[in-house]
């Protein structure tokens, strides 16, 4: 721990850890490209996986998070981020950890009550690796062009409505055939020629 802030008059210990939100401006991954795992073996591939689906979990049309490939986003930013690998790598054991102690079997044997409890313990213990999945996920998840159609079904709005616009009544020019006959509001003035100097 490096202690390098103040707060109130006392030191007050921060992580030696990179902050990930600095860190993960040095990768562009695309939401929704299909990929494997490239950093995670297959344990705690399953653990994220497992991790991000109880973290957005499937409700109607909308799917879970670790179905539209939130845990290999994580692992693809990770990838390009070498710096931030420690913290995602000690999330993952200590999920682990917690549900071998809570429930005697791997995080992602277990129901998503369990799962739900073993994250809120997490987050009480490490705040910074909880919100880097957190982040990563919603990222991944509400840009995914499936999650958003279904959003568009249930809700009829559009993620890329901003963008491109939508169609418009064209106006009705006539509307201004009123204004057009009323005289003028203004009077005319003489301009002086500019003086040379």
């Amino acid at each position: 721990m490096a202690y390098d802030r103040k707060q109130g008059g006392h030191e007050v210990a921060q992580s030696s850890r990179p902050d990930y939100r600095l860190e993960v401006g040095r990768a562009e991954v695309p939401v929704g490209a299909p990929r494997g795992f490239l950093v995670l073996d297959t344990a705690r591939a399953a653990t994220l996986k497992a991790w991000t689906s109880a973290l957005i979990p499937a409700a109607g049309r909308r799917p879970d998070a670790g179905a539209v490939g939130a845990a290999e986003y994580i692992d693809a930013t990770v990838h390009l981020v070498p710096s931030i690998r420690p913290a995602l790598f000690h999330g993952i054991d200590e999920v682990e950890r917690l549900a071998h102690a809570a429930a005697g079997r791997a995080f992602a044997e277990c129901g998503l009550d369990e799962r739900e409890s073993v994250l809120r313990q997490l987050q009480a213990l490490d705040s910074d690796a909880f919100s880097m999945v957190s982040d990563f996920t919603y990222e991944a998840y509400y840009g995914h062009p499936a999650v958003l159609a279904a959003i568009e079904a249930d809700t009829g709005w559009r993620a890329e409505g901003p963008i491109t616009g939508s169609p418009m009544t064209p106006f009705d020019v006539a509307q201004l055939e009123r204004v057009r006959k009323l005289p003028p509001r203004y009077r005319a003035v003489e301009t002086t020629p500019e003086v040379k100097r």
